[in-house]
């Protein structure tokens, strides 16, 4: 025989599954992010220096919020 409480528990364990799942960012939030991320710090020519992560910083930030981030300004005229 089951004891009430231990069954409570049991019930409140369950109801905290799958439902509290986030769902993932969508196809276009990262194609934007990473749209956003080369616009922000452009491809470096081939033999120059390493570039430091900021790029891969700029998307992590930009996906973790869900592409909700201002558009870069465009330096080119």
């Amino acid at each position: 025989m089951v004891k009430p409480a231990v069954a409570v528990i049991l019930l409140v364990i369950a109801g905290q599954g799958p439902g509290s799942a986030v769902a993932a960012p969508s196809t276009e939030t990262a194609k934007r992010c990473i749209h956003y991320a080369y616009l922000v710090y452009p491809h470096k020519r081939p033999g120059s220096v390493h570039m430091s992560g900021d790029r891969q910083a700029y998307f992590t930030d930009c996906m973790a919020k869900d592409g909700n981030v201002p558009p870069p300004s465009s330096s080119k005229p």
